[in-house]
């Protein structure tokens, strides 16, 4: 079984000239490419294959899983899904339906679309100064992410700076420092899918999940912090009504990204299971001894998965 991952599937916008994405267009062609060869997992292949493990009506079929609640989701993916009777799972980060902002690393990926990399990483470094960034595991996160990534230069250090090194104490006001030296606004209007829109997708037999409260990177926090990010986002979908699995998505992704107290804390939440990113498929033994660290392939490593 071969669960793929999601993000931004939208169309061009001349205002992020940078943006990367996957164009709707090519993403109705890659579901049309998944059909051919290999097929879709029913949701009640799903459900069956969470409690009594894998069968051969499932080998090598397809699950669709999109992360981070954006727009584009309701707007292009949802209505695709429904005109070919598929569905999906969907990842929610609640703090922007708390307190109505745009998180960190989708305002790192607005300033990556509209400006130039090289342009953006220069201000950056002018700005972090060595005491944001305390951590010790610089050298695994370097080695270990946006590795799967085709970003433009200056990009991906602009990105791993900010979403991996500096200090969580400082990366909300550096990020509105780059922005305010170019005279960059962001508008959280619209951005997200809404919750009367979150709670339509799921009456249509989608599967709702958490995706934290904020995305962070979980092995960068205490264990009680993890804990208020995985309970804190649950009561957010368990308010909305939009909890059919209590399933979790772990922010980033990659091993790197989270620890044994993710795990401990996911297993005491009651979280059915979790999807990590992983090139490989769901097998067996997954889903009796790893369900909080599921394997999903990329998009971008299958035909017309692209970015634009």
């Amino acid at each position: 079984m071969k669960a793929i991952m999601y993000h931004y599937v939208r169309e061009y916008d001349d205002l992020l000239p940078n943006f990367r994405f996957l164009d709707f267009r090519n993403f109705g062609k890659q579901l049309d490419f998944f059909e051919r060869n290999f097929g879709f997992v029913e949701k009640e292949e799903w459900d069956e294959a969470l409690t009594s493990g894998l069968n051969e009506t499932v080998s090598g079929k397809v699950i669709l899983t999109f992360d981070d609640a954006m727009s584009c989701h309701y707007d292009y993916v949802f209505p695709e899904l429904e005109k070919r009777n598929l569905w999906g799972i969907f990842y929610v980060p609640s703090l922007p339906y708390v307190e109505n902002k745009i998180l960190d690393v989708h305002r790192i990926h607005l300033l990556c679309g509209a400006y130039d990399g090289r342009d953006i990483l220069n201000i950056l470094l002018n700005i972090v100064t060595e005491d944001m960034i305390p951590d010790t595991k610089i050298k695994e996160f370097r080695n270990k992410t946006y590795s799967n990534q085709k970003n433009y230069e200056g990009v991906s250090e602009f990105k791993r700076i900010l979403n991996y090194f500096v200090s969580y104490d400082y990366r909300e006001s550096i990020i509105n420092d780059v922005a305010e030296s170019l005279d960059y606004k962001f508008d959280p209007d619209n951005f997200y899918t809404s919750v009367e829109n979150l709670i339509k997708m799921n009456s249509a037999g989608n599967i709702i999940g958490s995706h934290s409260v904020n995305h962070p990177v979980m092995s960068k926090l205490s264990r009680a912090k993890q804990h208020d990010q995985i309970k804190d986002s649950f009561d957010f979908l368990n308010r909305i009504g939009c909890i059919q699995h209590k399933t979790y998505c772990h922010p980033y992704g990659g091993f790197h990204s989270f620890n044994n107290d993710t795990i401990d804390l996911l297993e005491s939440e009651g979280v059915d299971y979790s999807f990590n990113v992983e090139s490989r498929e769901i097998t067996i033994n997954d889903l009796k001894n790893s369900k909080h660290f599921l394997p999903r392939f990329d998009c971008n490593l299958f035909e017309f998965g692209d970015a634009s």
